[in-house]
């Protein structure tokens, strides 16, 4: 079982070094981080697949999507479930966390190209780096193998894509107003999910299941979305040429 998270951490280092190599192929890297960015539309099919497929009982609305990637099954698999959990495609959700924080970080590097050259953008292309990285980690550390290095590991994928996402936002505003409004809406979703994920209204049970997945979903459908315009845009320039 442990080999295949030893190749998910080697597949992580080589998507970065060959990303990174690539970076000034403008061409073959825009391709690279289009793709990247816009198969993160795939997400929640696989969740879905691991989904039906679990064995104890999941409420997607209450429960985290880490405990999809559990590889054991029982109660208090790990701290903060003492609920029973059994999810035998496990490996496929925790491949499924890897390779999308992967597709996340590429992307954020491939397309770096199209925004302002400016330090807003360079800072916010570190941030959605970590952002990927961050998610990347929770697959490769499952939360029943390593809880604190799970959590530490996961904890900044859930803060670092609003200031990332506000700088962008500030940079394109006159270069690209209607992306830029868009993704100050995309902001306001996520940020408002982070907050009422760990700020419970007194009275109130929010769901908190629904509310993480919302809080990475409004930054995966950013992604998509941006990724589409992006390439359109440079296929309208190229064609007008």
């Amino acid at each position: 079982m442990y080999t295949s998270y030893i190749w998910m951490a080697a597949l992580t280092v080589i998507s970065f070094l060959i990303v990174l190599l690539l970076r000034n192929q403008r061409t073959i890297i825009a391709r690279i981080g289009f793709v990247s960015w816009i198969s993160l539309s795939l997400y929640f099919i696989f969740e879905y697949i691991v989904i039906q497929a679990t064995t104890a009982p999941y409420h997607s609305l209450d429960q985290p999507m880490s405990d999809l990637g559990v590889t054991s099954c029982g109660t208090n698999t790990y701290p903060l479930a003492p609920y029973e959990i059994c999810s035998p495609y496990h490996l496929l959700m925790n491949w499924t966390f890897a390779v999308t924080g992967i597709v996340i970080f590429v992307g954020a590097i491939a397309l770096h190209q199209f925004w302002p050259d400016n330090k807003k953008t360079s800072i916010a292309t570190v941030l959605l780096v970590i952002f990927g990285l961050s998610y990347n980690i929770s697959g490769i550390i499952p939360a029943d193998i390593n809880f604190l290095w799970h959590t530490l590991g996961s904890m900044p994928g859930m803060i670092v894509q609003i200031p990332a996402l506000v700088l962008i936002s500030i940079a394109i505003r006159n270069e690209k107003p209607s992306l830029a409004i868009f993704t100050c809406i995309c902001t306001v979703v996520t940020t408002c999910s982070l907050i009422l994920l760990f700020y419970q209204p007194p009275f109130i049970s929010l769901p908190g299941g629904l509310l993480q997945r919302i809080l990475y979903g409004a930054v995966y459908f950013w992604m998509v979305i941006t990724a589409v315009v992006l390439w359109r845009n440079l296929n309208f320039e190229r064609s007008g040429r």
